[in-house]
């Protein structure tokens, strides 16, 4: 299965778990061979090795754009090589770095937990039953949430359960419902075998293998092999994790995001990074959680201010819609809802003391004052010109100036030019349970489900400000019965907004066109071209032209 599903020989990542820091980290071996995994120390080694991949997507550039950029939530700033992934134009094609990135990535955590797998149906000596069943378990974990993104981001696919031991030159592309059908089994398997507290913090759990396979119902019901009983099951399998186990809304949503609180109530699980740089590469070898860089303005260049390492490396990728900033975040809403003020940064302090000349007036800046503020709505020239800093309103946000997205900062880095942060991306999250369990009723119930409602409440009621709780959940049934699928996706915008999920978010619920060409002017002439077959990606040119039978055994996505 193209080049890079070789037995891993060339490169073969290897798992070294360090007791001391609780911690399930990997660095790189090359040259292992085979009878390694037959081996207790080298099999554990492949089980952990097969979390290494997830690296590859979560946290990173690449991740990031194919889930945020194109959609109604995000468009581009300033910077950046991956523009096209947000126009939709022509440069979106077979040769497509960030789809090649991803497939090549996921398919070699696949290609790892199938031979976890095998090699624990053969039985590895020294090994107990037991454990060979829990590991199983976590590698058919993993192999299902590599084939979910992939099924998400391509539509059919090469479906493989097999340990791939050569170079392999046969493929073909599964149906949607084949591969829809390995993921459940997967997820089944290990809901059934896996413990309900790993041993481990950041190894696959029960919840979390419930948590993904309600997202996985909520997915198949709106693709081409939806079942019939695919919103129920999402929604039992969310209740199960609310209300089965220990997991809690954190009181301030602020706190879920605030550096060194990661391993919080609210987690149910988490892609794990490090300080240690031995153990923090990414695998494309150098930014491990590198989300901090990409949501920020360049604050460093603005009167009062120079590049911090608690201020961030702004490599403004990712600038916000005026949908975000304006009517998900309602102006009127921020009296009531904490989220908008609690999401972006709307102030710089003075680090740079000194007077400067903003909007045509001198201004005596003095540290620690106020040297920008975004406050969110317009306000006239002349009143901008009476504050002691320099006012930035939302018709002068442009692809350099916006409010940044602040839940991904890292201030722990080792200098203000380090691109490696070391924060857990909290990839599943008790928010993201109850809004999975609103969706799944709301389509079984219509806009007047009671238990939509009440799930969409739980998130809201925590996102209010003190006192407001009750003004916060007043809104949502009406807002529900006249909205619909819409409010939803405004709610999963505003808890899980920069989180990685919009895009699919858009495609799974068929408003990638409508709210994305409404919201975001760079998907439509003459920048973009925003048509229907881009609800899937482009299957890499590469993956084609190493298939035996070319485009005839493995064809094309239609439209590229």
């Amino acid at each position: 299965m193209y080049k890079y599903l070789t037995i891993i020989t060339s490169v073969l990542i290897a798992g070294l778990l360090v007791s001391c820091s609780d911690l399930l980290e990997e660095e790189v071996h090359t040259e292992v061979s085979d009878t390694r995994y037959n081996t207790p120390d080298g099999f554990n080694e492949a089980v952990n090795a097969a979390y290494y991949p997830l690296r590859s997507f979560y946290g990173t550039e690449q991740g990031l754009t194919a889930t945020v950029f194109g959609t109604d939530t995000y468009r581009e700033g300033a910077d950046g090589d991956f523009k096209y992934m947000n126009r939709y134009s022509n440069e979106l094609d077979a040769f497509d770095y960030i789809s090649e990135w991803i497939w090549q990535n996921m398919y070699e955590g696949i290609n790892i937990a199938n031979t976890v797998v095998a090699r624990a149906e053969a039985g590895v000596d020294g090994v107990s039953e037991d454990e060979l069943t829990r590991r199983s378990a976590e590698a058919r974990f993993l192999r299902a949430h590599y084939y979910f993104i992939l099924v998400q981001l391509f539509g059919p696919v090469h479906l493989t359960t097999e340990e791939t031991e050569g170079v392999e030159l046969e493929a073909s592309r599964a149906p949607v419902g084949q591969v829809y059908d390995q993921i459940i089994s997967d997820l089944e398997s290990a809901i059934a075998n896996l413990p309900v507290e790993a041993e481990q913090y950041g190894r696959a759990t029960k919840p979390a293998s419930e948590h993904l396979l309600a997202r996985v119902y909520l997915t198949r019901a709106t693709s081409e092999a939806a079942g019939s009983d695919d919103y129920q099951q999402a929604a039992g399998l969310a209740e199960t994790v609310i209300n089965e186990y220990n997991f809690r809304l954190l009181e301030d949503f602020a706190d879920v995001h605030a550096v060194g609180n990661e391993r919080n109530a609210e987690v149910i699980w988490a892609v794990q990074f490090s300080e240690n740089p031995l153990a923090n590469e990414s695998a494309d070898g150098k930014n491990g959680n590198s989300s901090h860089l990409y949501f920020n303005f360049p604050y460093d260049q603005e009167p009062g201010l120079f590049r911090t390492v608690e201020f961030g490396r702004p490599f403004r990728r990712f600038r916000p819609t005026k949908f975000t900033t304006q009517e998900m975040f309602n102006l009127d809403d921020r009296d009531v809802d904490s989220r908008y003020k609690k999401s972006f940064k709307d102030a710089f302090r003075v680090i740079d003391p000194g007077v400067y000349e903003i909007d045509g007036v001198e201004k005596d800046l003095a540290e620690g004052d106020t040297a920008i503020w975004f406050p969110g709505y317009n306000m006239p020239l002349e009143q901008q010109q009476q504050k002691d800093m320099q006012v930035i309103t939302p018709e002068e946000y442009n692809s350099i100036n916006f409010p940044p997205l602040w839940k991904h900062m890292d201030p722990n880095r080792a200098g203000v030019n380090v691109t490696a942060g070391s924060r857990d991306w909290l990839a599943f999250r008790l928010a993201e349970t109850h809004l999975i369990a609103a969706e799944a009723y709301f389509y079984m119930d219509g806009a007047s489900s009671v238990n939509a409602v009440n799930h969409l409440n739980v998130v809201r009621e925590r996102g209010a400000w003190p006192g407001e709780e009750a003004t916060v959940t007043a809104r949502t049934a009406p807002a529900l019965a006249s909205e619909g699928i819409d409010f939803i996706l405004d709610e999963r915008g505003r808890e899980l907004l920069g989180e990685g999920f919009r895009w699919f978010d858009l495609v799974r619920t068929n408003k990638l066109l409508e709210r994305a060409k409404a919201h975001n002017p760079d998907v439509v002439p003459p920048l973009g071209n925003l048509q229907e077959y881009h609800r899937f990606r482009p299957i890499p040119q590469a993956q084609i032209d190493r298939t035996e039978g070319g485009s005839e055994a493995f064809p094309q996505n239609p439209g590229y």
